[in-house]
């Protein structure tokens, strides 16, 4: 699995090609049914990856800093430990993505004086300004994918990946161990 997951942060069309092979192999069997499913799946990833692609370079940023900025929050302060696990990454990974963070400008460190091992970190007005530009970029690219549909199609939309998101929610360790 990990192969697949390093793949798939992978933009190339080849990569995608790759995952949907390499994944058609593990959903063999009773899971056979959901390749229509996975393959729409991938191809909504593929546009949204390539959204981000195209947001990122437009701010001078990484995939990982703008999923960085995504996850904080205005006036929310977290620690690095859970803004890495926002981010779905290593504490070590996430660490780098902050410090880059920090560097540019975006977010600030704040030492607690009881515990100096605890760090808190919190958006800039820098920071905020950069959110606000992604959300509204992001936004605008979900608006196109919407336009065409009415919006009781969208409220299905909504409604099944709802149900998606449960349905892995509930199978994390099983997808993790297959």
């Amino acid at each position: 699995m990990t192969k697949s997951i390093f793949l798939f942060d992978n933009i190339k069309k080849y990569n995608i090609i790759a995952i949907r092979n390499y994944c058609y192999k593990q959903i063999s069997g009773r899971y056979a049914g959901m390749k229509e499913i996975y393959t729409t799946i991938l191809k909504l990833k593929y546009f949204c990856t390539c959204n981000e692609n195209k947001i990122s370079s437009s701010w001078n940023i990484s995939l990982a800093e703008l999923k960085g900025v995504n996850a904080m929050e205005s006036h929310e302060s977290l620690t690095c430990s859970e803004l890495a696990e926002k981010m779905n990454l290593s504490p070590s990974r996430g660490s780098r993505i902050i410090d880059n963070l920090v560097r540019k400008g975006y977010l600030f460190r704040e030492i607690q004086d009881q515990d100096r091992r605890t760090t808190f970190l919190y958006l800039t007005k820098r920071g905020e300004k950069l959110k606000y530009n992604i959300t509204r970029e992001q936004k605008a690219f979900e608006d196109i994918l919407t336009s065409k549909l009415n919006s009781q199609e969208i409220e299905s939309v909504r409604k099944g990946l709802a149900i998606l998101e449960k349905v892995l929610n509930q199978s994390k360790k099983e997808i993790k161990n297959s």
